[in-house]
């Protein structure tokens, strides 16, 4: 097995805990470079993943490299600019969310991604969390019946935050920086995009630090979401509610999740399971720093740059999330529910291509 040589950008928090451990260990990956402006982040990051080359730009990893492949983490008013220029220069990229500041910047990065002809996958790792996996197959088998409604959560304790993330125009807020996932999830789970949207936020200790937004699914499921970045707790939870039963999927508190029914002999055993829930034998308390989506996600990226085939969640998937975010902001700005450009959802034909690959 050739091993794919993979150049990081951007050393900081999330590169730290998630992207560069992953990559050094993972078999049949050369990671041959690193980037960051920050002296101290990349002399942290050599120390997590001996070897690499180091360059204080972007610009120079992907000009003097041996980079196949780069893997983008920094703050996401980089992304487009940084996205493009890899792809022009032929390199297999692998995109954090969201993939642009607005929907201007992600055109251009998807044309760029079909000028290279090259592998592009935009971040969004939760499609490769075991329970959410283990949902989307549920639900396609009819699990819960038809689906009625759907409730997601998605919550990080406060912490001191960095500046780009404590405003909207450098890709912070609530929306931006926890809701993209979730947008982009609850589609994948239903296989229905997102058709209109209203909603609310709140600025409580950084600009739009908390949202709640009103979905409306292409197969006319309402869903709920509950985004805050200054809660006391961390929190992933999707509920979906249907004619047959429910099924909870939670991220953190990775408790097996079974269906429950309105009846049924385990219906009462359901409900003191849910009582009683830290006491179950099987019940797994993660920190968000043991998130295994990370390394399954790249994982999928690296077998496709090697093998250089198609992948989902690739670049448009990415646009057609962020065209959700900025339909969300236009409905929070303004107080009146906003309708989701449709040219943000993939096409049939595309679709139908990448059923094969698609997690």
């Amino acid at each position: 097995m050739f091993k794919v040589k993979i150049g990081v950008i951007g050393c900081g928090r999330i590169a730290g805990l998630f992207h560069l451990p992953v990559l050094a260990r993972m078999p049949g990956v050369e990671l041959c470079a690193l980037a960051d402006p920050d002296p101290a982040r990349l002399s942290a990051a050599s120390a997590l993943a001996p070897g690499p080359a180091t360059f204080t730009s972007y610009e120079r990893l992907i000009a003097r490299s041996e980079a196949e492949a780069v893997v983008v983490c920094l703050p996401p008013a980089l992304h487009a600019e940084v996205a493009v220029a890899a792809f022009d220069a032929g390199r297999h990229v692998y995109l954090e969310k969201p993939i642009a500041l607005d929907l201007a910047g992600a055109d251009d990065v998807v044309r760029a991604w079909r000028r290279a002809g090259t592998i592009g996958m935009t971040g969004f790792n939760f499609r490769f969390n075991p329970a959410f996996m283990a949902a989307r197959k549920r639900l396609a088998g009819g699990a819960v019946g038809e689906v009625i409604a759907v409730r997601a959560t998605f919550c990080s304790a406060r912490r001191n935050l960095p500046d780009w993330k404590r405003s909207r125009t450098t890709g912070g807020g609530a929306l931006r920086d926890l809701g993209a996932h979730h947008l982009d999830l609850v589609p994948h789970l239903l296989d229905a995009p997102v058709v209109r949207v209203s909603g609310l936020e709140r600025s409580r200790f950084s600009e739009a630090d908390t949202a709640l937004l009103h979905l409306e699914l292409a197969s006319g499921v309402p869903v709920e979401v509950t985004l805050s970045m200054c809660t006391g707790v961390n929190a992933n939870r999707i509920e979906v509610l249907g004619t047959a039963g429910r099924l909870v999927v939670e991220a953190i508190d990775a408790l097996p999740n079974p269906i429950e029914r309105a009846e049924g002999r385990h219906a009462r055993l359901l409900r003191l399971q849910r009582v009683f829930g830290g006491l179950h034998p099987k019940r797994v308390l993660r920190s968000p720093g043991s998130e295994p989506s990370f390394a399954v996600a790249l994982g999928v990226f690296v077998n496709a740059a090697r093998a250089g085939r198609p992948v989902t969640p690739d670049i448009e998937d990415g646009r057609r999330c962020l065209a959700v975010v900025a339909a969300a902001e236009r409905a929070c700005a303004l107080g009146v529910a906003q309708t989701v450009a449709k040219d943000a959802a993939p096409p049939a034909e595309r679709a139908s291509a990448l059923a094969e690959v698609a997690p």
